[in-house]
């Protein structure tokens, strides 16, 4: 015979799981359309690696 899956005997070990509350903060709506004005983009753009070094500049050189 089938069990219900609610109606297995669940054991209290006496520990309560609490979740931590995300505490994210709202941004103005001026810098939500504007951007940072302080933020700094680090990323590497894939054109530039490219010109850098191609295949014949890396065999002959330049």
């Amino acid at each position: 015979m089938c069990m219900p899956h609610g109606s297995g005997v669940k054991q209290d070990n006496g520990y309560i799981k609490t979740k931590e509350k995300k505490n994210i903060q709202r941004v103005s709506q001026d810098q939500f359309e504007h951007g940072d004005p302080n933020f700094v983009d680090e990323r590497v753009s894939k054109n530039e690696q490219e010109k850098q070094s191609s295949l014949y500049e890396r065999i002959f050189g330049k």
